[in-house]
Order: structure tokens, then C-alpha cells, then sequence
């Protein structure tokens, strides 16, 4: 008979490979925070901004260097959004609950100590509401802006500092919190988890280091060499979430100030990529997509958004999932896969550590009194709004080529980021067609203020088409990753809020990165203004002085409304909703002034008018308020 005695030295193999793997599988101790909503319809949003202390593994070691070490009780020094009297939290900001079509205040307070802004990501806002570089605000200061109509559809977008120079740093001490934008027409609500922080969840991704002080004993958060091993979501490390065993929506918002993630649900915390589970795409940054996308896996760029829908009913209590990142699908153009990205210049593998975001717990429907759950996925069909549903009287191509520059940070069209310098004019009402083109070796999240955006198409560098659907790319965006050599193309419609040439006045659009956006990587953002001033008084080309011109008004309208415009002959206008539906229809003497609008009967709320004349078509959005 044989011995089946394992050598000593094989036993001692097996049993520290054993250890090892004990050692890397993480302990999901801490239960995911949800940010309390904060609701606008119940007045001013008085959002605070403090320094405050937080413990990011709040679960484990009292001594733990992400709790502050033995020396720091109190956690580790953090920025924060509070709004006094609701919320009291040490990192990131509440949830805030906006309405399409209603008016909104916020005030935004700095007790911070230093110069900085407040951005309203993904949001159509005049451009001194936009809270860009041009809003600064001071230590001690309270920043208010006049109340604004809503004029996004549902969707979830985010807020965050938008100081230049210095937004990485606000950003990566906790600065930032989510927005949901709900709309009081749609449709599809109803039809999908929406009870908040029970089947409806933001997840806000981060990650995360801590350095000590020179020559000191205390920890702070890495703002300066960004070398980030630990994913952080909603503001803990291993973090784990209660879900009943229905259908449950899942807000997802790369909050990292420079990697891209793919993401995947599996049942185990580090599954094959065979075994990844199926999930339903139903939104990106600005809206619904086209139709529900159904995916394994999804590659999210940072400061993008988008909502999934997981199937839980065939799940048992006790059992758990995993929202994994799958960093070994990452390229290594991407800026934080597991190998360094080329001309990166910071340089240095990525070493994030864990293959999985978040730990998923099936719990009973008794843990969540009151909740009545979604059991059924319908499926819907979405259009693109009448500004985005065709190219027809586009006005004006836009190329920007996002490229290194030879100090080794990257540049957009060679040019660094100037606060006094408008980089490009853009007529009020016009259509334009955006090519993005990245000739550098890394991946850049291309982010513009003001507009949600239709992508046409991409062409990679071998000329190859990439389909859209299967990337989860058919939705509105404001925030697109754009991989080295595509060429990206992009529809925008720039209507609402024109304003005088001023630099003051201007939007962004940037990489997201925020190594980049900073002067740090070569300054990768330029501006834009949308105006009805200067080559827009008489056009911008041929094309678009033929077309007409509207003006609605009062605007928002509590009931009356009229068309201001000129056509010699009869015309038609008409009214939908976001969902592209058609809710009136109304012919147009021959017109040199005012027409009466019919909006009887409309419930409030946000839509899309179109007048056309012989002319064209010209789109405008109006607001009913009673």
C-alpha cells in the first residue's frame, strides 16, 4: 500500500496558501450608510459645508489607520455637506430630491476655512448658478443663488467642488453627495424600486489612502501622491447592504477623482468572470436609456452615472452577492487597472486592493416596515427629446482632440486651461455636432456642463464601429470615458439661458480626471459660453439664419402662454412631454408678433415645444407651474 501522507513541506504549502487566501478575502463588517434626502419642496436647501472627523472602517480597530490610529480618537480629519437640523454627517453631503418642472433654492455655506465652489454635475442651469470656477466661495461666506426651474428629466446626477486647482483636493476630503431628480409625469416611476435606501440605493464609489504626517504620528487623506489601495463606498471600506428579495435599483456614481471601474454581480466575492450574474441597465448620467439594457458587466469613467436594476427573487434570505469590480478587465489605458497606465504621470502599478465594492445581503421584507416592493420589470421604450431626436439643422462641428502634452500631463487642442479666455461660442438654440478624439495613450472621462448629450457613434482606432447598446452607452449623457484613439461624436442641443460674452459666464466641459482637470495635469478644461450676442445676432452660418425664431412666454407659465415670432406663412406647434409623447398640437396663422399657446389641461411639469414654419424647426422648453 502506498503512503498518502503529504511531505511536511507540501502540508505547510496548503495550509499558508489556506492563510493567504483567509487573509485577502475581506470582512464585510460595515453596514453601507444611506444619506439621508433632503427634500426640496420642503423650502431652501441649506446645504453647510464643515470639517469634521470620520472613521472609515467604523466596524474594525479602534487603532485602525483608516479610524485615526491609536493617537486620533475621532477618525480622520474630513470635509462634509450638512444640512442643520436633517443631517449630521462626517463625510460626503445628503441626497437631494429635486422636481422637473419646480422652482429650487439652495444656499450653500462655507466653513471650511479656504476658497471653494459648489458644482451642480449634470445639471441645465444658468451659468452663475453653475458653481464652476466663476462662483467661488469664500471662507465664512454663504453663496445664494436666485430660485431656478428644473429643467432635467428624472435621472440622477451628483454635486461636488468645482474650485480650480484645488477640486481634487476638496473632492478626495469628502466633498460630494447625489441628486435625484424626480419627475411628476413619468411614466416609468412606478414601474421601478423607488423607495429610498430600501430598494432604491445611491452607491457612491470612492477610494481611498491615508498618509501620516513628516515626522508625525497623526493620518490624513492622501490628496497629493494619489496612491489609493482601498475602495470605499458611501464613505466605509467593506461595506455590506441589506436588500429584500425583490427587485432593487442600484444608483451607482464613480465618485473617484481619476479611476474607471467595471462593475459585474457574481455570488461570490471573487467568481470567474463565466459566473457573473445578468443585470438591467436602465439609466445613464441624464435619464432613461432608449431601451433596458440587459449586462454582465459595465465600465463606468469617473463622475458618470448609472442606475441598474438587479432581479433578487429567487434569492433566499441569508444569501448574499457581490458588486465586484472586475479590474481584470480593465485596460491598461485606464487609469486604475492593475498595470500602469501609459504616459500616467503618476506613474506606479494601481494597487487597489479587493475584487469586490460592496456585499449584498437578502434579508427578510419585515426589516423594512412599510415597504411595498417591485416584483415585476416592465419594459419600456424611451425617445430622445425633439432637440436630440435627429441631426437635421445642425449648425455647427466642434472637434476636440484631448492630447499629451510634452511635460507629460494632457491638454485639450494644445491649449491649457485660462479663467479669462472663452474657448468656444456657442449660439443660443443651435444644434452641434461634437467629435471627441483622443490621440493620447490614456483614457479620459470628457465631461461638458450645461447639456445631456447623445453619442452617434465611435470609431476606434482601427476604424472599427463600436456598438453602443452593449457598452450601456444609449442614454443621455454629460460624462462619456473615451478610450485612446476614438473618435467619439456627440449631438447637443444648446438651448435656454443666454448670456452676455463674458468669461464670467461661461460653462466647462473638461476631463474628469481631476489630476487633469487641475493645472497639476496640464489643465485639461476649456469653456464655452452660450450667447445670442455677437456672430449669433446674424448666425453662425447660412443654415442657421434661416431658421425662426420663438419666444415663449411667461415662462414658467401658470396657465397663459404665449409665441412670439414672425413666419408669412401658416405653421404648427407642438407640445411633449420628455418621453417624447405628443400632448397638443396647434396650427399658426401667418405671424408677425404674439400667438395664444393652448396648454389647458396640462399637468406641471417640463416640456418641449416645437414651432414649425416653412423655415425649419425651431425647440424650445417650457415650464407649466400652476
Amino acid at each position: 500500500m502506498k503512503n498518502c501522507t503529504l511531505p511536511r513541506n507540501a502540508v505547510l504549502a496548503v495550509l499558508l496558501l489556506l492563510a493567504i487566501q483567509a487573509f485577502a478575502q475581506p470582512t464585510f463588517i460595515n453596514k453601507i450608510p444611506i444619506p439621508p434626502l433632503v427634500d426640496a419642496q420642503n423650502g431652501t436647501i441649506k446645504l453647510v459645508m464643515e470639517k469634521k472627523f470620520h472613521k472609515f472602517n467604523p466596524n474594525g480597530s479602534p487603532t485602525d489607520k483608516l479610524n485615526g490610529g491609536p493617537n486620533q480618537p475621532n477618525g480622520i480629519p474630513t470635509y462634509t455637506y450638512n444640512v442643520l437640523g436633517i443631517s449630521n454627517m462626517s463625510i460626503l453631503g445628503p441626497t437631494l430630491k429635486w422636481y422637473t418642472g419646480q422652482q429650487t433654492e439652495i444656499d450653500v455655506t462655507n466653513r471650511i476655512g479656504v476658497h471653494t465652489s459648489t458644482h451642480w454635475h449634470g445639471a441645465e442651469l444658468p451659468p452663475y448658478m453653475d458653481g464652476g470656477p466663476h462662483q467661488p466661495i469664500q471662507p465664512g461666506e454663504t453663496w445664494t443663488a436666485p430660485d431656478f426651474p428644473v429643467l432635467d428629466s428624472a435621472c440622477t446626477m451628483w454635486y461636488h467642488p468645482h474650485f480650480h486647482n484645488h477640486t481634487l483636493e476638496h473632492v478626495q476630503r469628502g466633498l460630494s453627495g447625489m441628486i435625484l431628480v424626480e419627475q411628476p409625469s413619468d411614466p416609468i416611476r412606478n414601474t421601478l424600486p423607488h423607495t429610498y435606501g430600501v430598494d432604491d440605493i445611491p452607491v457612491i464609489i470612492g477610494d481611498l489612502g491615508v498618509v501620516q504626517e513628516t515626522g508625525g504620528t497623526n493620518w490624513y487623506i492622501d490628496t497629493v501622491k494619489q496612491k489609493r489601495p482601498i475602495n470605499i463606498v458611501n464613505g466605509v471600506t467593506n461595506p455590506y447592504l441589506e436588500v429584500p428579495a425583490h427587485l432593487v435599483r442600484l444608483r451607482i456614481l464613480n465618485g473617484s477623482t481619476r479611476k474607471g471601474m467595471i462593475f459585474g454581480v457574481s455570488n461570490g466575492y471573487s467568481d470567474p468572470i463565466a459566473n457573473l450574474k445578468n443585470f438591467t441597465q436602465i439609466a445613464t448620467d441624464g435619464g432613461y436609456t432608449l431601451k433596458p439594457n440587459t449586462l454582465k458587466t459595465l465600465l463606468n469613467g469617473p463622475g458618470a452615472r448609472d442606475e441598474i436594476i438587479l432581479d433578487l427573487s429567487s434569492y433566499a434570505v441569508g444569501d448574499k452577492l457581490y458588486l465586484r469590480n472586475l479590474k481584470e478587465l480593465l485596460p491598461n489605458t485606464i487609469v486604475g487597472s492593475t498595470l500602469a497606465p501609459l504616459n500616467n504621470p503618476n506613474g506606479g502599478k494601481d494597487s487597489t486592493l479587493g475584487n469586490a465594492f460592496i456585499q449584498l445581503r437578502i434579508v427578510a421584507d419585515s426589516q423594512f416596515p412599510g415597504y411595498v416592493p417591485i416584483t415585476t420589470f416592465t419594459p419600456f421604450t424611451t425617445v430622445w427629446s425633439p432637440g436630440l431626436a435627429d441631426t437635421f439643422n445642425v449648425t455647427k462641428h466642434r472637434l476636440k482632440k484631448l492630447e499629451p502634452e510634452s511635460s507629460g500631463g494632457f491638454v485639450i487642442n494644445g491649449e491649457t486651461y485660462d479663467l479669462n479666455t472663452i474657448n468656444d461660442t456657442v449660439c443660443v438654440n443651435s444644434k452641434e455636432i461634437w467629435t471627441i478624439y483622443n490621440t493620447s495613450k490614456v483614457a479620459h472621462p470628457f465631461h461638458i456642463h450645461k447639456i445631456q448629450f447623445r453619442i452617434l457613434d465611435i470609431v476606434d482606432s482601427f476604424g472599427n464601429y463600436i456598438a453602443l447598446e452593449p457598452r450601456g452607452l444609449n442614454g443621455p449623457k454629460d460624462d462619456v470615458l473615451v478610450l485612446p484613439g476614438w473618435k467619439l461624436r456627440f449631438l447637443g442641443q444648446f438651448d435656454d439661458y443666454p448670456s452676455p460674452i463674458y468669461p464670467e459666464l461661461t460653462y466647462m466641459y473638461h476631463c474628469h480626471i481631476l489630476t487633469h482637470e487641475d493645472s497639476l495635469g496640464g489643465g485639461m478644461m476649456h469653456q464655452f459660453i452660450v450667447t445670442n450676442e455677437g456672430a449669433c445676432v446674424s448666425s453662425i452660418d447660412e443654415a442657421e439664419s434661416k431658421k425662426p425664431t420663438m419666444e415663449l412666454y411667461p415662462n414658467p407659465s401658470t396657465g397663459i402662454l404665449y409665441l412670439k415670432g414672425q413666419s408669412n406663412y401658416p405653421s404648427k406647434t407642438s407640445i411633449l412631454d420628455l418621453q417624447g409623447r405628443l400632448m397638443r398640437e396647434q396650427q399658426i396663422p401667418a405671424l408677425d408678433g404674439n400667438a395664444t399657446i393652448n396648454i389647458d389641461g396640462l399637468p406641471n411639469g417640463l416640456y418641449f415645444v416645437e414651432w414649425r414654419t416653412q423655415r425649419g424647426v425651431v425647440t424650445g422648453k417650457l415650464v407649466v407651474q400652476r
